[in-house]
């Protein structure tokens, strides 16, 4: 019998729903942030001050302490299984995310948003395969991933407007505190109706793999402000990619 992926009675046959839309709202969360926070840092400067180094380390300490860990959080998926590390990484995002909104100084925003980057890196790679386990058959899963990539493009296409919409109706601190309700609601139906693959300890690590990921990902994050999804996008791929063929050996 194979015992690899632990299920909840029914999970997949009454909601097989829910475990899309618990992955791909901690996705969301993940892309909104890499571009919700751009048309916030007007306001954000005239709060926190701080001159346009450390606005630009807001915005890209997020995605280089994403890029830099992607790799090895998918190892860590691997290793203590996929639905922990999501699980773990959704709790530190939103704990994080109430971090930056509550921000005293410009300096402490961009150490939480380095913190939050990496929780970030702990979502993205976790969330496929959570797909894959949750959806066994090609075409349930093709469309499962066809929507959670759809779901990123929207995400990323709000993010600038509903960045400006919360700056300029509340605070520039509503843009991080509205992941707090999001991450909880991911959380909660990620614990009840999600199933859950096994790790595999015995499972090495491709050390050189990774550290060609990580180059090629700060490659990626060397950009502007304005094209900060694209960056993300690609890190992304690197990392789907470097799962599929291989990125841990036996």
């Amino acid at each position: 019998m194979d015992t690899s992926v632990r299920r909840r009675p029914d999970v997949a046959s009454r909601t097989s729903w829910v475990p899309l839309l618990a992955v791909s709202l901690g996705y969301f969360m993940v892309i909104l942030d890499a571009t919700a926070v751009n048309l916030a840092l007007p306001a954000l400067r005239q709060d926190l001050g701080g001159g346009i180094a450390g606005l630009q380390w807001v915005v890209d300490g997020y995605t280089l302490a994403f890029a830099a860990l992607l790799l090895s959080s998918g190892v860590a998926g691997d290793r203590f299984g996929p639905r922990r590390v999501f699980l773990t990484g959704l709790v530190l995002f939103t704990a994080v995310s109430a971090g930056c909104a509550l921000a005293p100084a410009i300096g402490v925003l961009v150490l939480i948003r380095l913190i939050q980057g990496a929780a970030a890196a702990l979502l993205v790679p976790s969330s496929l395969a959570l797909l894959q386990a949750s959806y066994p058959d090609r075409a349930g899963r093709a469309r499962a991933v066809g929507l959670w990539g759809g779901i990123g493009g929207l995400a990323a296409a709000s993010g600038p407007v509903l960045g400006g919409a919360l700056t300029a109706a509340a605070s520039w601190r509503l843009v991080f505190a509205i992941n707090i309700p999001v991450g909880l609601l991911a959380w909660w139906l990620t614990r009840r109706r999600v199933a859950s693959p096994a790790g595999q300890r015995g499972r090495r690590g491709d050390p050189i793999g990774r550290c060609c990921g990580v180059r090629r990902c700060r490659g990626a994050a060397s950009w502007d402000c304005s094209s900060t999804w694209a960056s993300t996008a690609s890190c992304s791929r690197t990392a789907c990619t470097s799962s599929r063929s291989g990125g841990t050996r036996r």
